[in-house]
């Protein structure tokens, strides 16, 4: 049969439950009974105190009417009739409250009061009828005194009487009220052992049923996943778990045969992948060669686009002086010097191209033969600060405005010293060139945990998106000289370093170069 483990959940938490409900609800009734209990302790007290009084104003009636008897002095007989008639109101609303009093004792606390009305009635009348004695007998004088002294013992009699009844109320109350509160402790007490016992069986039956069955497929599973493809786990249990079990030996039966099926696989596949391999060598070996030739013939054909044209120029202008030269001779007149200024000039073009030239040269043999970095420990403040005094004569001419934002305190960097300032001074200097009609040139470094991050920012003409693609790469510029090694011997040096190099640009609001160098090589 099967059975579902939040069925047997959800049936263990309704019996419980359920359990809770009832103790809780007998404790409340008994709490509730509790209650009741001392209220009517808090009535039963204000019948005692309500007996005291009641007997305070009967003594004071006595002693009124004995001080009347005996020596004929009544100060405030006003007084002592509303005394007598507020003692008789009192009784008989106590009576008639405790006519429908559910306690048997009642019947004989209404006896009781009865018997004080009546003593007090007898009183006030033998103190209407009885003469005060004349002259000085002492006899009359003595039987009054017992006379009154009899009075006031029934009545402080009958008020102790009444009194014991409540008294007896109450401390029969008080230890019901007791064994209602040890019946709440030990319903606690039970409660608690028994909530103890169900937790504890509670886990052993989860840990046996539940924990200890997931605990072996999760081993067998692990056993599973390192390759042992024979593993198959039991059960016994109708549950989830068993649904479980049988779930994954259909798993694990089929991932059996499938990999079977993968090492035939997998062997054929080799097979084939070295095969293909080989040729893929032989063809890559080709492939780089041609590889390199393309390249060389590139840079062979860059150069020599390059180089042609100030040479021919060079030719020209050397057939031009040696013309002039042979037509003046020794000559001095204003045709010579005018041809000998003539020649001048031309020389100083012919240098101005040699110069070019040799610039292009040194250029290319500076990417082509860029030797690896030598770091040191670097204070990255004072280079830039080197950089920016070096460049400050430079940004004044051209009408900008150089800012430095730098951290302190300046991080420790390890790198070329000499071809950090290279690559800072080829991005201050392009930036600079950008801004034809001046600007602002901000150099900035944060750190950003193991790296440093330099920017370099201006606000110039900015890049088109379809160059900034390309101003890394060699031979690209929009310079009227030069051969466009300069940004990639900057990514290739920072690229030695270990960081790299990005750069962010529109039209008409500026170009900002973003360069991450770690702290450490």
């Amino acid at each position: 049969m099967k059975k579902s483990l939040d069925t047997i959940v959800f049936t263990s938490f309704i019996l419980v439950f359920s359990g809770v409900l009832a103790i809780g609800g007998a404790s409340l009734l008994m709490v509730q009974r509790m209650m009741d209990k001392t209220n009517s302790i808090a009535e039963e007290s204000r019948d005692v105190d309500f007996i005291n009084h009641l007997h305070n104003k009967a003594y004071s009636l006595i002693t009124a009417i004995h001080l009347r008897m005996i020596h004929g002095e009544d100060k405030n007989p006003v007084r002592t009739f509303q005394l007598s008639n507020e003692i008789d109101h009192d009784i008989d609303e106590y009576l008639k409250a405790e006519k429908d009093s559910p306690y048997p004792e009642s019947k004989e606390e209404i006896r009781l009061l009865t018997s004080l009305r009546d003593n007090l009635q007898s009183l006030r009348l033998a103190s209407q009828n009885t003469q005060r004695p004349q002259g000085l007998d002492p006899m009359a004088y003595i039987l009054m005194d017992k006379m009154m002294d009899q009075y006031i013992q029934d009545v402080a009699a009958e008020a102790r009487q009444i009194n014991r009844i409540h008294f007896g109320i109450i401390t029969s109350k008080v230890e019901k009220n007791r064994q209602s509160m040890s019946l709440v402790i030990y319903l606690y007490l039970l409660f608690s052992l028994t909530g103890l016992v169900l937790v504890y069986l509670g886990y052993r039956l989860h840990s046996h049923y539940v924990v200890k069955p997931i605990l072996a497929l999760a081993a067998s599973t692990q056993r599973l996943a390192h390759g042992d493809m024979d593993i198959r786990v039991s059960s016994d249990s109708k549950t989830e778990i068993g649904q479980l079990y049988q779930a994954f030996n259909s798993m694990a039966e089929r991932l059996q045969s499938h990999q079977e099926d993968l090492v035939t696989f997998n062997r054929e596949l080799e097979r084939k992948v070295q095969a293909r391999t080989q040729e893929l060598e032989a063809a890559n070996g080709k492939l780089l060669r041609l590889e390199k030739m393309a390249m060389l013939g590139q840079i062979a054909t860059s150069v020599n686009h390059e180089i042609r044209t100030p040479l021919n120029t060079l030719s020209m202008n050397l057939q031009l002086i040696k013309k002039a030269l042979g037509g003046c001779g020794e000559s001095h007149t204003t045709t010579c010097r005018a041809r000998q200024g003539n020649l001048l000039d031309r020389m100083a073009l012919i240098d101005s191209e040699v110069l070019r030239v040799s610039g292009m040269l040194e250029e290319f043999v500076s990417y082509a033969r860029l030797k690896p970095p030598e770091p040191t420990e670097l204070e990255l403040n004072k280079v830039l600060g080197y950089v920016a005094e070096m460049l400050t004569e430079k940004a004044e001419q051209a009408h900008v405005a150089l800012r430095l934002s730098l951290i302190e305190p300046s991080p420790p960097l390890w790198a070329d010293k000499n071809k950090l300032i290279q690559v800072l001074v080829n991005l201050c200097v392009n930036a600079i060139q950008a801004m034809p009609d001046g600007g602002t040139l901000t150099v900035a470094t944060t750190q950003r945990e193991d790296w440093v991050e330099i920017t370099v920012a201006d606000t110039g003409t900015g890049i088109t998106e379809e160059d900034l693609s390309k101003i890394f790469l060699p031979f690209f510029t929009k310079k009227p000289s030069g051969l466009g090694f300069g940004l990639a011997i900057v990514q290739r040096i920072i690229e030695d370093h270990g960081g790299k190099i990005t750069c962010q640009s529109r039209i008409g609001e500026g170009t900002l170069f973003t360069v991450q160098l770690p702290l450490r090589p």
